[in-house]
């Protein structure tokens, strides 16, 4: 199933090489410790904020067994909806629409569809985000699952963790812009971890500044270990934005 569907949701999920070897190391031999507040009080004055979102990005995805490399183009309203489209040689193979609730995709390729809830995709992919947290990872965000948090400095970059029942989560910031350069969440009772790296900061249009790059690891149980790096460009925060998203006729419904 997951392999008839070309493409299927390696974009839409944006889950995920890398360690931190390609961070830029911030100024200094030692970092001055600073509150939990201080730290959060940053890292979300950092984070992206608009109601509209458009993008071309370029995707390359590996795993224990292939690899592949296609373009999207990437549409978002917030809280609302998620459109992208997947192409390969200018040719669409798929198209994704995700809201709250649920996720519809057409496989051009095989001619079928999926209508699904969205718990399919955190299921079958082992997502351990809901849609407001996809939004976030899109937009390079950080993705919380606790109030409790702790401050911390791990060699040159400051970092904030959170634990839960289920997960850790902790989040790398670089001296002195406070940007996320790294997010790591272990979800240590699945067995499953997502680490993400986001580098090349631009300032947008509306002065918001933008990582462009981002690298993705993914590994669980049931997909072994995925990588993905995504780069971003001709980005828009001006809306509003069409999304277009109509099953042909004659199209199979997918289990």
């Amino acid at each position: 199933m997951k392999y008839t569907i070309p493409f299927l949701l390696l974009a839409t999920l944006l889950v995920l090489s890398s360690s931190c070897k390609g961070l830029r190391r911030a100024q200094g031999a030692s970092l001055k410790p600073k509150s939990e507040n201080a730290l959060m009080k940053k890292l979300l004055e950092n984070s992206v904020n608009t109601e509209w979102f458009s993008a071309k990005a370029k995707i390359t995805y590996n795993d224990e067994y292939s690899g592949e490399s296609f373009s999207a183009n990437i549409r978002m309203r917030k809280d609302s909806a998620i459109w992208m489209n997947f192409k390969k040689f200018s040719i669409e193979g798929a198209r994704a629409l995700i809201t709250p609730d649920s996720i519809f995709v057409i496989s051009r390729l095989t001619n079928e569809y999926l209508a699904k809830p969205f718990s399919y995709i955190q299921q079958e992919y082992s997502l351990p985000v809901g849609f407001q947290g996809l939004q976030a990872m899109l937009l390079g965000n950080p993705v919380f699952f606790s109030k409790e948090t702790e401050a911390g400095v791990d060699s040159t970059l400051y970092t904030l963790s959170q634990k839960t029942e289920n997960l850790t989560a902790k989040y790398w910031l670089e001296s002195p812009e406070m940007f996320l350069r790294r997010f790591l969440v272990d979800d240590f009772r699945n067995k499953r971890s997502m680490d993400v790296s986001s580098t090349d900061y631009r300032q947008l249009d509306d002065k918001q500044q933008f990582s462009y790059l981002r690298h993705f690891n993914l590994n669980s149980p049931d997909l072994g270990k995925m990588q993905v790096q995504i780069e971003f460009s001709k980005i828009e925060t001006t809306g509003p934005v069409e999304m277009k998203f109509e099953v042909p006729a004659g199209y199979k419904k997918m289990d």
